[in-house]
C-alpha cells in the first residue's frame, strides 16, 4: 500500500469509527488528495465496514461533478491557513477567496461538504435552522443579523422565523448571489461590508446576531478584528439579545478554541449560555450561544 492510499485509509478509518457524514469525509479526502482520479482508484482498495464503504463510494459517484469542482477550487490556493499580516490583508484575502469560489459553485462556496449538491446544502441548511430553533433564539418578534451571509442560504428559511433578517458579506460575488436568491422576500436585505466592524447598524438594533463558519476568517485576519467584532456584536444587540457562533477557528484543538471564545465573551460582557457543543449530524461545526444581559 503506497503512502497516499495508506493516508486515505487512515482518514476513512476515522469516518468508520465516528458518526461523521459521508459528505464530511469526502470533503476531507478531496482536500487531502486534490485529485478525484486518485481517490476513485483508492476507494475500492480500502478495508472496513462494507456497508459504510459502499455508501461512501456511492456518495462520491453521485456527486462526481461537484467533487471535481471542489478540487479545482482547492487547487487555486486562495484559502491560506496562515494569519494575515494585518487586517486589510486578511479581509482582502477573504474577499478574493469567496469571489472566486462563488463564481465556480454557489453551494460549495458556503459549504464544501455539500459537494456542490443543492439538495445536500438544503438538508445541511435545515439542520442549522433546526439547531437555532432548538436553542430558542428565533421568533417573529426578533430582528436578526448574519455576519458572513454568503449566498443567503440561511436567510431564506429564517425569513419566515424572524421579523427581519439582514446579511453582511465582504464578497461582492456573495452579495450578488444572496440578493438574487432573496428577491421577493420583503423582510430581508443584504449589505456589502468592509468586514472591519458593524458600523452600518445602530446600537441595540438586533435581537439575534449569528455567524456560521465565518469567524475562522476573522481569526485569520488577526485577534484585534475578532475582539472588535465581539464588542460590536454586544453593541448592536438589544438587552436579552443572543449571539450564536458556529465554528470559531480552524486548526485549533477544541479545548483551545473554547478557551478563546469564553475569554472573548467575558471581555465583551456576554453571558455564555451554551459552549463547545456539536449539535449537527451532517456537519462537524461547533457551537456557542452568548447573551447580552
Amino acid at each position: 500500500m503506497n503512502n497516499q492510499v495508506a493516508n486515505i485509509q487512515h482518514i476513512v478509518d476515522r469516518y468508520l469509527r465516528s458518526e461523521a457524514s459521508a459528505s464530511m469525509v469526502l470533503m476531507e479526502l478531496l482536500q487531502y488528495t486534490e485529485d478525484t482520479t486518485a481517490l476513485a482508484r483508492a476507494l475500492p482498495t480500502l478495508t472496513g465496514d462494507p456497508v459504510k464503504l459502499r455508501e461512501l463510494a456511492r456518495h462520491f459517484a453521485d456527486n462526481d461533478a461537484g467533487c471535481r469542482t471542489i478540487v479545482s477550487m482547492i487547487r487555486q490556493r486562495l484559502d491560506s491557513p496562515e494569519v494575515a499580516g494585518d487586517v486589510e490583508e486578511g479581509i482582502e484575502r477573504c474577499r478574493k477567496l469567496f469571489d472566486a469560489s462563488v463564481a465556480q459553485s454557489e453551494e460549495s462556496s458556503v459549504a464544501l461538504y455539500s459537494l456542490g449538491n443543492p439538495e445536500l446544502l438544503a438538508a445541511a441548511t435545515d439542520e442549522v435552522i433546526g439547531v437555532l430553533a432548538d436553542w430558542g433564539v428565533l421568533g417573529l418578534h426578533r430582528d436578526a443579523l448574519e455576519i458572513g451571509c454568503g449566498i443567503g442560504r440561511l436567510m431564506v428559511p429564517l425569513s419566515s422565523r424572524v421579523r427581519s433578517v439582514v446579511g453582511t458579506d465582504v464578497s461582492p460575488g456573495m452579495v450578488s448571489a444572496a440578493t438574487r436568491r432573496l428577491e421577493g422576500f420583503s423582510n430581508t436585505s443584504v449589505q456589502l461590508t468592509t468586514g472591519k466592524n458593524l458600523s452600518e447598524f445602530g446600537s441595540e438594533s438586533m435581537d439575534l446576531v449569528y455567524s456560521v463558519d465565518a469567524f475562522p476568517y476573522l481569526v485569520r485576519s488577526g485577534q484585534a478584528l475578532v475582539e472588535r467584532h465581539l464588542r460590536e456584536i454586544r453593541r448592536v444587540l438589544r438587552p436579552g439579545g443572543d449571539f450564536v457562533l458556529f465554528n470559531y477557528a480552524y486548526g485549533r484543538s477544541r479545548e483551545h478554541a473554547n478557551g478563546e471564545v469564553l475569554a472573548l465573551a467575558h471581555g465583551a460582557e456576554l453571558q455564555v449560555i451554551r459552549a463547545d457543543e456539536s449539535p449537527f449530524q451532517m456537519w462537524n461545526g461547533i457551537g456557542w450561544l452568548m447573551r447580552k444581559g
